[in-house]
């Protein structure tokens, strides 16, 4: 049984007016520290999907015990990044997606899902923050060609199999996307770490 954690880092961060994911937080460029804390939940296998910028992201990963696969296709949308993930995913028995902007979400939190879908077979594991249902969530491999034929997020997935699903509830705190740079500054403030 390989559970593989995939992060999805190939959006072009318009709504930043640069590249989010190489921002600094606490030192570290914000990819490296969400793939870090990833890594740290202890995942046999950590796949990170890139796009926009693959080369200056790569080098955010080095030394990192990750594999890559970049997406041509980001600019289509997310579903592009799922089916560059499936298609990296021969051998693992089931895959948890995470964003690569969420700073809050942290390895106790990540460790979560593949101790609740071991414990519990239920065939997908999704998170709520408070009633938001957002990433990251973990899907058997029986889902994988739902996953890949999204357009964009799982939700749709999500809601057809409601059935096969157990909830995980985080605190709702811990849901901050870094969109915007109004969003990164609050994060950097929250954090207390700095640049």
């Amino acid at each position: 049984m390989q559970y593989t954690a995939v992060v999805l880092a190939a959006g072009a961060s318009t709504r930043m007016k640069q590249h989010k994911l190489l921002l600094p937080v606490g030192g570290e460029p914000l990819l490296r520290r969400t793939v870090g804390e990833v890594i740290a939940a202890g995942f046999e296998d950590v796949l990170v999907v890139l796009g926009f910028g693959h080369e200056a992201t790569l080098s955010a990963l080095d030394g990192l015990a990750c594999r890559t696969v970049v997406n041509p296709n980001y600019a289509t949308g997310m579903g592009s990044s799922f089916r560059a993930a499936i298609e990296a995913l021969e051998g693992s028995s089931a895959a948890m997606f995470a964003l690569a902007d969420q700073p809050f979400v942290t390895a106790e939190y990540y460790r979560q899902l593949p101790e609740t879908f071991r414990n519990n077979p239920p065939g997908i594991v999704c998170v709520k923050y408070g009633q938001v249902t957002a990433p990251p969530h973990m899907f058997d491999q029986e889902f994988f060609p739902e996953l890949a034929a999204l357009e964009h997020g799982a939700r749709p997935v999500l809601e057809r199999h409601k059935d096969r699903t157990v909830v995980l509830q985080f605190p709702e705190d811990l849901l901050v996307d870094v969109d915007t740079p109004e969003d990164y500054e609050r994060a950097i403030a929250r954090l207390g770490t700095g640049r």
